[in-house]
Order: structure tokens, then sequence, then C-alpha cells
């Protein structure tokens, strides 16, 4: 029973971290002269695209309709952007999302299976927010235009 009380919240991750500033801008065009920084970029995106994938195959496994949501309409003024803009950022964006799973893991506790997934998933977005705050804070500011 505590799996199903607990399913419309790990949706709302699924949502959350699948229409991340991390996933729009990994799909989009945002340019960056620094080729090791966007490869970095793009296994960052990959690494939350895997833990999505995660949530949504429990929630498949437990037969819950899962609703991959949309990207927030805000994302759509951030286009044709430099990376090194933008990742200040999603370095803030990634660390609510490393708050919001910590809340989860306390909201589910009586969901084991979850737990544990929240818990591997919660570690891989932290790593990726402390290497997005590393990556940010070496770049040299770009002056507004």
């Amino acid at each position: 029973m505590a799996a199903i009380q607990h399913n419309a919240k790990l949706n709302d991750l699924v949502v959350d971290l699948g229409r991340s500033l991390l996933q729009y801008v990994g799909e989009g065009s945002a340019w960056c002269s620094d080729k090791q920084l966007q490869q970095r970029f793009q296994a960052w995106a990959e690494s939350q695209r895997q833990d999505v994938g995660r949530l949504v195959e429990l929630l498949w496994n437990r037969g819950w309709p899962v609703d991959l949501g949309v990207y927030p309409n805000e994302f759509t003024d951030l286009q044709f952007l430099s990376l090194k803009y933008l990742l200040p950022k999603i370095s803030t964006a990634q660390d609510r999302l490393v708050a919001e799973l910590d809340e989860a893991v306390h909201t589910c506790v009586d969901d084991p299976e979850a737990v544990t997934l929240l818990r591997e998933i919660e570690a891989n977005e932290c790593r990726i927010a402390e290497e997005l705050r590393s990556a940010a804070a070496s770049l040299t500011p770009v002056a507004a235009a």
C-alpha cells in the first residue's frame, strides 16, 4: 500500500528531473567553445536521463501511468545562449532538484524499494550538482549585453 501512496511523488520527480534545465539545455543549442566542457555537460545530461529511466521503470513495474510532463514555459527564453551564461542557472536548478530528492527520501520512508532507488539517484544528482558548481566557478563571467 505504501508504494501506491508514493507513486504520484515519484512521477513528480520523473517530470522534474526529465524536464529540468539541464535536460532542456542538453537538448537545445547552447553555444560552447570549450569542447571538453561540452562533453562533460552532455555526460551530465545523459546521467540524469538514466536516473529518469530508472524512476520510470519502477513506476511501470508498479502499473502506474507515467506522465513525462513538459518543459516550463520560462525555459523558452533560453535559446542560443552561451553555456557559460547558462551554467550558473543550471547549477542552481540542480541544487533544487537535489533538495527535492532529499525530501522525497524522507516522504517515502515506508516504501523501501523507492527509498533505495531515490538514495542512489540522489547521490548521482548530488555528484552532478557538485560538478556543475565546480565548472560554473571555474568560468570567466560573461558580461551582460
